[in-house]
């Protein structure tokens, strides 16, 4: 695409949260996953959160609804048109949250829609059946041997709800085949690519 002439605007975020990813619905209207804290300081207490910002035309965009979840770090928000929902991970959760896009607004499905491990990636397959998410395995153990990212697949029903109906760790590499970096964390599986 190209720029526009049109100047930017800088939009307040709702409690001071910090916007980290976002995605489009069906109707053009931005969706804004939102992670905890203020002012770049966690706040582990506070659940994450998305918007649904429209207007997106206007000016000022403004927010149409917003869902609160109690899970932590909300990071990545994704979308899937053919059932109505989109979906976030909550990396210090471990887990997956699911909302609605119904008339126009938000509706939260459920806070925890699946558990896994450290969720840092995921994806819809090409036909929006299935929700693919890369699992970094960080929290299972202090053990690095124990360590083991893995994919977990799961059917997503019309009404917002995961069904695991996979794990795949073979051929993921564990956290013991790293290093360390200087901060002493294990730089391993990062990203998912679903094609």
């Amino acid at each position: 695409g190209l720029t526009s002439a049109k100047d930017l605007t800088q939009t307040e975020v709702p409690n001071n949260s910090i916007p980290f990813s976002f995605a489009f619905d069906d109707e053009g209207q931005l969706l804004v996953a939102e992670a905890f804290g203020a002012a770049g300081v966690p706040n582990v207490e506070a659940g994450g959160s998305v918007s649904l910002y429209n207007d997106l035309d206007s000016f000022i965009p403004t927010i149409k609804s917003e869902v609160t979840t109690t899970e932590v770090t909300t990071c990545w928000v994704r979308y899937n048109p053919k059932k109505a929902c989109a979906f976030t991970t909550n990396n210090g959760g471990g887990s997956i949250s699911s909302m609605k896009v119904r008339d126009g607004k938000l509706h939260l499905v459920e806070d925890v829609a699946a558990q896994l491990d450290t969720p840092i990636d995921f994806d819809f397959s090409s036909d929006y059946e299935f929700l693919y998410a890369l699992s970094t395995g960080h929290l299972l153990s202090d053990d690095l041997a124990l360590r083991q990212p893995a994919i977990f697949v799961y059917k997503v029903s019309s009404d917002c709800g995961l069904e695991k109906i996979q794990e795949i760790t073979e051929g993921i590499p564990s956290e013991a085949d790293r290093e360390l970096n200087s901060l002493g964390v294990v730089n391993g599986v990062v990203g998912l690519a679903i094609f």
